[in-house]
């Protein structure tokens, strides 16, 4: 089939991502540092930021908000932000944007201390019509992008539902059009490598402004979208980090919200989010080892690297065994934005061409070298790139070969004010400590050699010098009707997160793709697996506990092979997981 190289053009560059709905769609991010702070006490009547809520259950929205539960909406035409722009097809002609005032904490409401929130809604009949069926609040997840062109995703994504259905989405706090916050921060180079991180996360810990920045806040401006629009209740959608979302929204808000799809799930069981972090390590590692070396293996006549996926992976690891040569690798990835692939088997293509120059460079022993050069010639060996592609890629290499600032002379500052790594060191405790970490990514790096050689075990996450007393609000009974998806080969939120989340939530059904590799399922293509859900969008009852939905053939093939082991009825693998499997073993699952 040929390659459509648009595709590597939707994803920005610079950053390590776990990616949601669609490779357009914008990404949850992997690694950073990452800032949180302790939150005033609350009033009686709200829930604390551990999750508690007061013996009235479901906060009053309305009451908590005081003056600012009587504004009313003004409605403009949109203007989207280009790290969020509507993808390509959908319809914006029925878009709206207004811009609400939230409190700055809700924790500790004050209507003289407000945030902007922007929202957009697709605006397709009014809610007293007789016909009028639910309205969608939907999130891409991130945090880290302007989700505000979603709601027009959504809506393209479900043409069942459009006629009786309003979308809705928003700007997160700290993101896009709505108010941002950044905190200071100062560190002297001398104490280390760590020494930025650290700093980063003891100074911004304390940062009013940063404090608000949180999941549970963002929970909080949902429900108020909820009430300002007039409505009694709503259907959420959320994609990665917004099944995270989506968990603390149901766990405080259930009363109020219809129903649920959440695809490719965390696992909103754990206190903190942490456990999604270190399983995506050895989850990427798992889908380079176990999806995309068997479908290099497959296609030999393209990439001529054999037909034995063990034999590939150890090559690729045995060319980029010197330090340079595995800063080349790490380089050639980034500076292509391949690392899209670990999103969607769709990029396999370009992937595979880039895995078999990496080799081929890292045997051919050019000496001298610098990783730059060598990730430059194999950049030029990608004729699956477009010019403007390869001339982007190399602006990125000439950015990483510039001689770096002199940092010896005393106190760096600076200042952050990155919202994904805002969010999720509040969202929970994480294992605080240097020394933890560091035989953390020491123990990872031997299970997960290709994180390790992309720098996502380099050091600890600011999480690491930041306590907390926040957790995910309980998760009880009442929790709203659900329906999970998940990719078994998921590297971004790995299966073990999704299959917890579709079986253990309460009122909750999964739908597991086997084979599948996707981060971002619905709408996937089959009957099998996107009609379970819109016939549940639409008001129908939940799935049978568990569907085993068959996978798509990849790129360049007409058969579905299998990658792991089959998943049972029951959502479970057979055995620990394999080394390398067949790659020859056509695919055998589906209930």
């Amino acid at each position: 089939m040929p390659l459509d190289k648009s595709v590597l053009s939707t994803a920005p560059r610079g950053r390590r991502y776990l990616l949601p709905a669609a490779i357009a769609a914008g990404v949850i991010g992997l690694t950073g540092v990452v800032v949180m702070a302790a939150m005033a006490s609350p009033p009686p009547s709200a829930p604390t930021a551990s999750g508690d809520e007061s013996g009235d259950g479901t906060p009053d929205i309305a009451a908590l908000a005081g003056s600012l539960a009587g504004q009313q909406l003004s409605w403009e035409t949109c203007e989207f932000n280009d790290d969020g722009p509507p993808i390509p097809g959908a319809d914006v002609s029925n878009v709206e944007c207004a811009t609400i005032k939230v409190p700055r904490d809700w924790n500790d409401p004050d209507p003289q201390q407000t945030w902007d929130v922007r929202i957009s809604q697709a605006h397709n009949i009014d809610r007293t019509d007789p016909d009028y069926h639910t309205t969608v609040i939907t999130h891409p997840g991130g945090p880290y992008a302007s989700g505000l062109s979603y709601s027009s995703t959504v809506q393209m994504y479900t043409p069942e539902l459009r006629q009786t259905t309003n979308y809705v989405s928003f700007d997160q706090r700290g993101l896009g059009q709505s108010s941002h916050a950044q905190c200071e921060y100062q560190y002297d180079p001398a104490d280390g490598p760590d020494a930025e991180t650290r700093a980063i996360g003891e100074s911004c810990s304390v940062d009013p402004e940063v404090a608000t920045m949180t999941t549970e806040q963002t929970a909080f401006d949902m429900d108020f979208i909820r009430h300002l629009l007039g409505l009694e209740s709503v259907t959420y959608m959320g994609y990665s980090y917004g099944t995270w979302l989506g968990a603390w929204y149901g766990g405080l808000f259930s009363d109020n919200i219809e129903r649920m799809v959440l695809d490719s799930a965390t696992d909103p069981t754990q206190d903190s989010i942490q456990g999604l972090y270190d399983l995506a390590h050895e989850g990427r590692d798992r889908q380079f080892r176990l999806h995309m070396m068997n479908w290099i293996a497959r296609n030999d006549a393209t990439y001529g690297l054999g037909g034995d996926p063990e034999v590939i992976w150890n090559r690729y690891f045995t060319a980029t065994g010197s330090a340079e040569q595995s800063l080349a690798a790490r380089y050639a990835w980034a500076s292509t934005n391949l690392n899209v692939a670990f999103s969607s088997s769709v990029v396999y293509p370009f992937a595979g061409q880039l895995v078999s120059l990496i080799i081929a460079e890292g045997e051919r022993a050019v000496t001298p070298t610098t990783p730059v050069a060598s990730a430059s010639r194999i950049v030029d060996g990608m004729d699956t790139l477009t010019g403007e592609q390869r001339t982007a890629a190399h602006d990125v290499l000439a950015a990483l070969s510039a001689a770096p600032e002199d940092d010896s002379s005393g106190l760096v500052r600076g200042t952050y004010d990155e919202v994904i790594d805002f969010t999720k060191c509040t969202d929970g405790q994480w294992v605080q400590g240097l020394e933890y970490w560091n035989e953390f990514n020491e123990r990872t790096a031997l299970a997960a050699p290709f994180s390790a050689q992309s720098g996502l075990l380099d050091g600890p996450q600011a999480c690491a010098f930041w306590p907390t007393d926040s957790a995910m609000p309980p998760l009880t009974e009442d929790f709203p009707e659900s329906i999970v998806l998940q990719s078994e080969l998921d590297s971004m939120t790995p299966w073990e997160a999704g299959q917890v989340a579709g079986t253990q939530l309460p009122n909750t059904s999964l739908i597991a793709v086997d084979n599948e590799s996707v981060h971002g399922v619905f709408p996937y293509g089959t009957d099998e697996v996107d009609r379970p859900v819109i016939d549940f969008l639409l008001g129908g009852d939940r799935p049978p506990r568990t569907i085993v939905a068959h996978a798509k053939p990849m790129p360049l093939e007409e058969f579905t092979y299998e990658s792991w082991t089959p998943i049972d009825g029951s959502s479970e693998h057979d055995g620990p997981v394999p080394r390398f499997t067949d790659p020859t073993i056509r695919a055998e699952s589906g209930e």
